[in-house]
């Protein structure tokens, strides 16, 4: 195998010849020609740590995760009257070497376009997703979501109403053009909340040289009748060399999707999205500023809404929903109206060879309208077609961090980030209007000497937070305050045995101040067809947890074992509670916070051979056992065990083009780890999914696109997923036929 590429100047494209590139762990080395480009052969797979070097940069440090021939451009900094300072490309990679990272890369993220975020991060071990139906969906890491998962859109930390299962992240995936993912509480650089994990969506860097790029991406799902389609353009003028910019939208589609034998009724969706960016970049400083919007209509599956008490447990019995449907685009009531505003304004200043000051604003906006299954009977108030609920949450956030350049082995930084937010809503009452303030210090220190087989990461935060709640209680608004601070640590250590084999160990201490919602729901939750109720007892949830990272690669097959602890102080669960709910407005499900002592231990692996040079194995499993101390039982709602096995035949040609033919088989157990008589169904089955899909790069003149074939569910297999809360009146989705193209074009 090799790894090839060019080595050009990070502002403006220029050339470097005669850089020196060097594999640190094998020694081998190679100096570019006269044109910038460089080779590194004959290498197996494995992980590796490349450095880059140039007369008037610092070296440039890449990591690297070796399957295939990669082909690899680097961007040193050049400074005319300066050396030893640059900017490194991937400098979060770096950041988080030491911690749970995995990644979604450009390619990758590419065959998996169309689908929502949730779908995407499933691809990674340990990541499944909690559905509310078939339309809304959240990532779940290491049985862990919602509030204890922070996503990072283009580096600003997600707020919105995340707290609740139906409310899925208001992001569009295609402003992405990598996401990474840090599993568990290994990293204190965003604040508390980060329990389960941190996902971080990172556009691609806007333009550093002269001319105007666009893509044009689609796809078709035949479930549904879905239509996707997202385009970008992006361009850098030569009139304004320090400015570069970016225009991208995407339009989404569905209707009614399938389930195999009948369609479920109210299930379509319409997304309308679209995101701005510049950048003026300088010498010695830079500022950027982002813009994205996301919109949607999601339908509700009307058959979760039920009149009364009899019918719901028919229901619970029965084989289909009762309620039967036909294909429509058409959405009805119940359903949600949403949208996302999301600005930000970031900057940074270089001190010499010293390091940089950054800066980070950032504005969110979220409007969340709830319309019922019915309209009032009241015929004045039903002609206004009014939503039920209606939630506007606005967070304001800034962040101040120093970062000091490589000092005897040590980098790092030091910051202080605020936040405040205030949530209100009109309709019936949910939970109450809310005022939060946020404050935080961080240290962050990375040990890393070139010639040592040993890294060392180190961080510690200090968080503040105050949440006052507005809230009338026997005709009086009282106004009730609370105020926690604690502190998140994490140490991770990686040792490097030899050229393919690393281990990986993490330590961390993480918290997070209870809900508001968690302490005030009181009444329906719409969205996922539920009764909850709070408690305004509870108190700050923390964690102790561990993890050890094993990676070996031999010649053509490698492992990727990771096992985790995590001891919790005061968890927040939300159990079901029995009988359900008859309310004016239907037969619910009930559940209601509760705070207890757990435990949960797992695994995640990964394992991969190469059969011949065209045909390669994987298979990756997920083991989570969850064990609820305070009552001596299970963990109740938490992801089944799961195996995924998948072949690729890459087809053999001279020419760099990619064509492969994937098979899939996924296998999720039956949840079998739950207390008895504890859920108002039992577990459902596991089961069993097959899957095909098939892609290839297309050359039309010095263009490349890209086009692929995917079918899920070959089968048209009836399954239920258990951490799916509409799994009580139907199954999941059946044969889903996708096909989507790429299409890039480069305008110089």
């Amino acid at each position: 195998m090799q790894i090839s590429g060019k080595i050009t100047d990070l502002h403006d494209g220029q050339l470097l010849p005669f850089s020196t590139v060097y594999i640190i762990e094998t020694g081998k080395g190679t100096v570019a020609d006269s044109l910038g480009n460089y080779v590194l052969r004959g290498l197996c797979p494995g992980n590796y740590t490349l450095h880059c070097s140039h007369l008037g940069s610092d070296e440039i440090v890449y990591y690297i995760e070796l399957r295939d021939d990669l082909l690899m451009n680097i961007h040193p900094e050049i400074h005319a009257e300066e050396l030893g300072i640059s900017e490194i490309q991937g400098e979060m990679d770096q950041e988080f070497r030491n911690q749970n990272l995995s990644k979604i890369e450009s390619q990758q993220l590419d065959e998996l376009s169309g689908k929502s975020l949730a779908e995407s991060l499933k691809t990674i071990i340990g990541v499944q997703s909690l559905n509310t139906g078939s339309s809304i969906s959240k990532p779940v890491i290491r049985g862990l979501h919602s509030n204890r998962i922070i996503i990072l859109n283009n580096g600003v930390r997600q707020e919105g109403q995340q707290w609740g299962n139906e409310h899925a992240p208001e992001i569009d995936p295609f402003i992405a053009d990598e996401i990474e993912l840090i599993k568990g509480a290994s990293s204190v650089r965003f604040g508390p909340d980060a329990l389960g994990g941190i996902v971080l969506l990172k556009p691609k860097a806007l333009p550093d040289s002269v001319g105007i790029d666009a893509k044009l991406s689609l796809s078709a799902f035949s479930n549904g009748q879905q239509g996707v389609s997202s385009g970008l353009i992006q361009g850098k003028f030569k009139a304004l060399m320090p400015l570069s910019w970016r225009l991208q939208g995407t339009l989404k589609r569905s209707g009614n999707v399938q389930a195999p034998g009948y369609y479920l009724k109210n299930t379509g969706m319409n997304e309308r999205n679209f995101s701005w960016a510049m950048q003026w970049k300088k010498k010695n400083y830079g500022i950027d500023a982002f813009y994205s919007q996301f919109n949607s209509i999601i339908g509700i599956f009307s058959a979760a809404h039920i009149g009364n008490l009899s019918d719901l447990q028919l229901a619970f019995d029965a084989d289909q929903p009762l309620e039967s449907a036909d294909f429509t685009y058409e959405i009805a009531r119940p359903r949600q109206e949403l949208n996302h505003e999301l600005f930000k304004l970031n900057g940074y200043v270089k001190a010499g060879d010293k390091g940089k000051l950054l800066w980070t604003y950032a504005r969110q906006y979220n409007l969340r309208m709830e319309y019922d299954k019915h309209l009032p009977l009241n015929d004045s108030l039903a002609a206004l077609n009014l939503p039920a609920l209606q939630f506007e949450i606005t967070t304001h956030s800034a962040e101040l961090v120093w970062e000091h350049y490589t000092y005897r082995s040590f980098k790092g930084s030091l910051g202080i980030a605020g936040l405040y937010q205030f949530n209100t809503y009109e309709g019936r009452f949910f939970i109450p209007f809310f005022e939060k303030n946020n404050m935080g210090i961080f240290w962050l220190e990375r040990w890393n000497r070139p010639d040592s087989k040993l890294e060392v990461e180190a961080g510690l935060r200090y968080d503040l937070t105050n949440q006052q709640v507005f809230i009338w209680q026997d005709d009086v608004l009282t106004n009730p305050e609370y105020q926690y601070r604690n502190i998140s640590a994490n140490i991770g250590i990686l040792y490097y045995f030899k050229e393919a084999s690393s281990l990986r160990l993490n330590f961390a201490k993480a918290w997070r101040p209870p809900h508001v919602s968690e302490m005030y729901s009181n009444g329906l939750h719409h969205g996922s067809a539920t009764v909850e109720y709070g408690d305004v007892n509870l108190k700050e949830e923390e964690v102790l947890t561990g993890s050890l990272a094993l990676i070996h690669s031999i010649k053509k097959a490698g492992i990727n074992i990771e096992i985790y602890h995590n001891y919790f102080s005061n968890f927040i669960v939300l159990q079901p509670e029995l009988p359900p709910t008859l309310t004016i407005r239907g037969a619910f499900p009930t559940y209601r916070f509760a705070q207890v002592q757990a435990r949960m231990n797992g695994m995640d692996a990964e394992l991969y051979y190469d059969l011949t040079d065209a045909l390669k194995f994987r298979s990756k499993a997920s083991f989570l056992a969850a064990w609820n101390k305070s009552d001596n039982e299970y963990l109740v709602l938490m992801p089944a065990n799961r195996l995924s096995q998948s072949i690729e035949y890459k087809f053999q040609n001279k020419s760099a083009q990619r064509r492969f033919f994937r098979f899939t088989w996924d296998s999720v157990f039956k949840q079998n780890r739950v207390p008895e008589m504890s859920d108002f169904v039992d577990p459902p089955r596991g089961y069993h999914l097959l899957g095909l899909s098939f892609g290839a790069d297309l050359k039309y003149g010095n263009q490349t696109m890209s086009i692929g074939l995917e079918i899920s569910n070959l089968l048209n297999t009836s399954y239920r997923d258990y951490l799916n809360r509409f799994r009580y009146y139907s199954d999941e989705m059946g044969r889903n036929i996708m096909f989507r193209i790429n299409i890039p074009i480069h305008v110089k």
